[in-house]
């Protein structure tokens, strides 16, 4: 954790800080969390990670956002792993359905 010792006379405080005057910025740093993201940066610069997350934008992210949007299907209902996996199998179904019925039209 940083601490300034006074922000009285800084020039930036009106960028950095809206507490009132006589209070101090401070500045929070994980450092864990810090590592944790530098390393999937890494994993993403890999031709191969970022081949497959690419891929996954393509496949699986319309599908939810698909959900989320059109569906309104923002949260589950039930507790407990069976259950979620049960609420989501018929989401996905109805997302399914949909694209049969939309196809099976034209």
């Amino acid at each position: 954790m940083y601490e300034c010792e006074s922000c009285t006379g800084c020039p930036f405080r009106s960028e950095c800080t809206k507490a009132k005057e006589g209070n101090h910025r401070k500045l929070l740093l994980n450092e864990k969390w810090e590592q944790q993201k530098e390393k999937i940066r890494t994993l993403l610069s890999d031709e191969k990670t970022g081949e497959i997350y690419g891929r996954r934008k393509i496949d699986v992210e319309p599908v939810f956002g698909f959900l989320k949007a059109n569906l309104g299907f923002t949260r589950l209902s039930v507790r407990g792993q069976e259950r979620v996996q049960n609420e989501m199998g018929f989401a996905l179904m109805a997302v399914n359905l949909r694209k049969l019925t939309a196809r099976n039209a034209t």
